[in-house]
């Protein structure tokens, strides 16, 4: 009876098993991932370029760069604001550049942070017609990648935003 009992159980929870699958997935460091309508996006920071592939018995663990499997290219399009502006020099050891050139006033945000999201610089350029030059004096950093997120706003209250990822070198 009991080795009826046993089987019986061992079918039943034969049925029931189930094993995680290993299909295409990543798991970073640091980054995260959102969505903009209907469309799921995944982000990284501090991505290799040199692509590695461990295997034990059954993992299979792979470092690298995102490689989703159903991925879209997406085209970044700037309009007239941001065709504007100029960030140099890249790398660079002891200043960066802003430059905007522009017909009209307006402002620029920017700030500097680690990729971390620490905060080093931040500040506004107020523009003329003609332009505006600001430079960051990055002495005091180590070496290391950042992030430089400015925003420009023109008279007429429109506002486009980018980032530049700067690296300091020396």
């Amino acid at each position: 009876m009991r080795k009826a009992i046993l089987t019986l159980l061992m079918i039943v929870g034969s049925l029931c098993i189930r094993a995680q699958g290993i299909g295409p997935s990543t798991l970073n460091a640091s980054g995260g991932s959102g969505s903009i309508g209907s469309h799921e996006f995944d982000w990284s920071v501090g991505e290799i370029s040199l692509v590695s592939t461990f295997t034990s018995g059954s993992v299979i663990v792979t470092q690298g760069v995102l490689q989703p499997f159903d991925a879209w290219p997406v085209e970044i399009e700037h309009t007239a604001l941001l065709k504007q502006l100029k960030v140099f020099p890249n790398p660079a050891e002891s200043v960066v550049n802003i430059a905007y050139t522009a017909q009209t006033e307006g402002v620029i945000a920017y700030l500097l942070m680690d990729m971390t999201g620490k905060e080093f610089q931040s500040g506004t350029i107020l523009f003329k017609s003609g332009g505006a030059n600001k430079q960051l004096n990055i002495t005091s950093l180590p070496c290391a990648s950042y992030m430089l997120e400015i925003t420009v706003a023109n008279e007429q209250g429109i506002k486009e935003s980018t980032s530049y990822k700067i690296q300091k070198i020396k």
